[in-house]
């Protein structure tokens, strides 16, 4: 659950560490409190008939908020220092309603066919290529219960400590291709002291490209836009377009007399 950014303890204020900590697996940092699309994803994880997925969970903030809300939550993350803090620190007496799932999504991690009510992903899809956002589309269509939903915040190419990967950006997508963000040598492009946190590679997305993924693998686009999250830190702070906000749906298929299942 790590921002498309990152920081260092020695270059930015108190208030600032206090909200985001450094991950263990060198992507960015991930926030202490849940934003909005975290927010949300914990009150659907409530009402959720089945179990819920928190991929790339960090240290399980979201993961924690869909467990104290009830649900049965799977949390996922590639790094193992990750799943042991979410497993520790999970609320109270939700220890059994939790699943530790370790492996990189998509390609080490699977479900069983319409398991899930729920998919929530912050700021996981900057680290994966546009082939890999299209391989893990089709899964969650697969792995989502009919009407289940996919929520999502990701970094977007209209970062402050990235502005210089902005033109390069338009050039690519004014060029026609396919995944104009992906972005294979961030440090050539930005020399802001928060890079250092980051891989190499680096993918900003923009709505259009995530909503033709999603359609691709069958899901209804329910929300697909430019956001600028409560509480974005300075460093990324620019344009009011810094995060990309994005739902879809699996859909629920009409029976014999056209009408919509429960």
């Amino acid at each position: 659950m790590s921002e498309a950014g990152a920081m260092t303890d020695k270059e930015h204020p108190d208030d600032v560490r206090a909200a985001s900590l450094v991950t263990a697996n060198r992507r960015g940092r991930t926030t202490t409190r849940l934003n909005e699309i975290n927010r949300r994803f914990a009150d659907l994880a409530g009402s959720a008939a089945r179990p819920v997925l928190d991929l790339g969970c960090a240290f399980g903030v979201a993961a924690h908020a869909a467990l104290a809300s009830g649900a049965t939550v799977h949390a996922n993350d590639i790094d193992p220092a990750h799943l042991e803090a979410t497993a520790r620190d999970a609320p109270p007496g939700t220890s059994d309603r939790l699943h530790l799932a370790p492996g990189a999504f998509p390609a080490e991690l699977d479900f069983a066919p319409e398991s899930l009510s729920l998919v929530h992903a912050s700021n996981l899809l900057n680290f994966l290529s546009g082939a890999e956002i299209e391989a893990g589309f089709a899964k969650i269509a697969a792995w989502l219960e009919p009407g289940g939903r996919f929520l999502s915040i990701s970094g977007s190419p209209y970062a402050a400590n990235i502005r210089a990967f902005g033109p390069v950006y338009e050039a690519n997508r004014a060029a026609g291709l396919a995944w104009p963000g992906e972005c294979h040598d961030l440090p050539a492009v930005s020399d802001d002291p928060t890079i250092s946190e980051l891989p190499a590679f680096l993918h900003l997305v923009d709505p259009d490209v995530l909503s033709r993924a999603a359609r691709a693998a069958g899901l209804e686009v329910e929300e697909a836009r430019f956001f600028h999250r409560a509480g974005t830190p300075d460093y990324i702070a620019l344009d009011g377009r810094e995060n990309v906000v994005f739902v879809a749906r699996k859909p629920i298929p009409e029976d014999e007399k056209g009408q919509m299942h429960p």
